[in-house]
C-alpha cells in the first residue's frame, strides 16, 4: 500500500504492551491481555496538548487503562463495551472511594462468609465453570459474592470487591487462558486459602485507593455498548484513545470465560456475546449496521485471495474481511461522536497468516478516510516475532504494532 507517513517510535515498545500495567496502583486491579500503557495515553496527551477541557472516549474500554489515565490527568473520559467483565473492572478503577466504607465494608465482609457453606452451590452453572473451580472451589467464589451483594455498602464499594474477588479466579482456576484459548492445568490451589488471598487482594487494593490521589471534578463512565453503534449525542468527544482486538483469533469470550459464566452470563448468553464481538476471531458472526458506504481496499481484496488460495478453512477469510467492516463502523462512528479537529489514536497490530501478512496499520488509515477521517501518521511502536510455527515455515518477518493517528 503506502502513501502515509510513517515514524518510527520504538522508545514506546513497552507501552503497547500490559506489562507496566501488573505494578501501576489501580491499573494492576485487573489487567486485559494486548493492552497498552496508561504511559501511552499521557504520551498522546502530552503529544496533543490536551487539558481539563477536554473529553476522551474509548469504545473498546476493556479494562479501562485509557479512563484511568485520562482521570490521572484531570480529563472527563467515557468507555463503551460489550463484555460485562470490562464494564465492571473498568468502572471499578475510575470510581470514587471512601476509604473509611471500604474498611468497613471488608470488615463486614469477613464476618458474613461462612467457610462451613463452602461445600454446595445454589445456582446451577456451565460445566466449565464445575471444571475449572472443582471440589469446594466454586461454592467458595459462589458463597462470597453471595455476600458481597449483601453488604450495608454503596454499590460502588459492591463493585470495588467483586472485581478483588474475580481477579483471584485466575490464581484457583484448573483453566488458563492460553493465546486465545483455554488450556487444563494441574493447580493445587484449595478453597482454604482463598479468604486469606482475599484478604491480601483488598488490602492491596485499599492502599492502591490512599496512594492514588485521582481527580474527582470530572465524569467518568462506563457502559456496555457495541462500538460499531455508541450510544452517544453527536460531536461530544475532543480525542480518543483506544485499541479494538487484534485479528489474531483471539476470542476473549474464552480467555475469560470462567470470569463471565461465574459471574455475569449464561452459556447461551455468553455463545450470543462471542457471535456479536468483534470479528477478530473466526466464531463471530456479528449483525450489523447498514453500511453500503464501505469499500474494501484494493490491497485488502488482494489479501483476502491470498488467504483463500492457501487457508482452507473459509472463515479465516471472512473473519478478515468482516474485521476491517467493523474497523470502518467503529471508525464511522468516531467520525461522528467526536467535535470537528478531535485527535484519534487507534492502536493495532499487523498480523500474518500462512506467510500472507497483513498490514492491519495501513489498511485502517485507508479505511479511517473513507469513515470521514484524515490520517496523519502511523506511529510504528515495535515489532513483534510472527509464531514459531509461522517462523519455521515462512521465515522471520516480524510485525508492525503501530498507532494509527487521525484527525476528525
Amino acid at each position: 500500500m503506502g502513501g502515509y507517513d510513517v515514524e518510527e517510535r520504538l522508545d514506546w515498545c513497552k507501552w503497547v504492551t500490559p506489562r507496566l500495567l501488573r505494578e501501576k496502583p489501580v491499573h494492576r486491579w485487573y489487567v486485559f491481555p494486548h493492552s497498552f500503557t496508561s504511559e501511552l495515553v499521557h504520551g498522546l496527551m502530552d503529544d496533543w496538548d490536551l487539558g481539563p477541557s477536554d473529553v476522551v472516549l474509548d469504545p473498546f474500554a476493556g479494562a479501562g487503562t485509557t479512563l484511568l489515565a485520562a482521570k490521572e490527568r484531570g480529563l472527563s473520559a467515557s468507555g463503551y463495551d460489550l463484555s460485562p467483565l470490562a464494564v465492571l473492572v473498568a468502572g471499578a478503577k475510575v470510581a470514587d472511594y471512601e476509604i473509611s466504607e471500604l474498611e468497613r465494608g471488608w470488615d463486614e465482609l469477613e464476618d458474613t462468609i461462612d467457610p462451613g457453606g463452602w461445600t454446595r452451590t445454589t445456582a446451577r452453572y456451565p460445566g466449565l465453570i464445575s471444571k475449572a473451580l472443582p471440589g469446594h472451589l466454586l461454592g467458595a467464589f459462589e458463597d462470597i459474592d453471595r455476600s458481597i451483594s449483601r453488604i450495608g455498602v454503596s454499590m460502588p464499594a459492591r463493585r470495588f470487591f467483586r472485581v478483588a474477588l474475580l481477579g483471584l479466579i485466575p490464581q484457583f482456576s484448573r483453566s488458563v487462558a492460553s493465546g486465545g484459548w483455554l488450556r487444563w492445568v494441574r493447580n493445587k490451589r484449595r478453597s482454604t486459602s482463598l479468604l486469606r488471598t482475599l484478604r491480601a487482594r483488598v488490602s492491596m487494593m485499599i492502599d492502591d485507593v490512599r496512594r492514588t490521589d485521582l481527580c474527582r471534578r470530572g465524569v467518568w463512565e462506563v457502559v456496555k455498548a457495541d462500538a460499531r453503534s455508541v450510544p452517544c449525542s453527536d460531536n461530544q468527544y475532543t480525542a480518543v484513545i483506544t485499541s479494538p482486538p487484534y485479528p489474531n483469533r483471539h476470542d476473549y469470550t474464552r480467555v475469560f470465560g470462567v470470569e463471565l459464566m461465574f459471574a455475569f452470563l449464561n452459556w447461551e448468553d455468553t455463545r450470543a456475546l462471542r457471535y456479536q464481538s468483534f470479528h477478530s476471531h473466526p466464531e463471530a458472526r456479528p449483525r450489523r449496521q447498514w453500511f453500503d458506504e464501505y469499500m474494501p481496499p484494493q490491497h485488502l481484496t488482494e489479501v483476502v485471495a491470498k488467504i483463500r488460495a492457501k487457508i482452507r478453512d473459509g472463515r479465516v477469510a471472512r473473519m478478515i474481511e468482516g474485521y476491517f467492516v467493523d474497523t470502518f463502523l467503529s471508525l464511522r462512528e468516531v467520525k461522528r461522536s467526536c467535535r470537528a479537529n478531535a485527535r484519534v489514536a487507534w492502536v493495532v497490530g499487523n498480523a500474518q497468516y500462512s506467510g500472507v501478512t497483513i498490514a492491519v496499520d495501513e489498511l485502517t488509515a485507508a479505511i479511517g478516510e473513507q469513515a470521514g477521517l484524515r490520517c496523519e501518521r502511523l506511529l510504528v511502536a515495535r515489532y513483534r516475532g510472527n509464531s514459531a510455527q509461522q517462523m519455521g515455515q515462512y521465515g522471520r518477518n516480524p510485525s508492525r504494532e503501530s498507532v494509527v493517528v487521525f484527525r476528525t
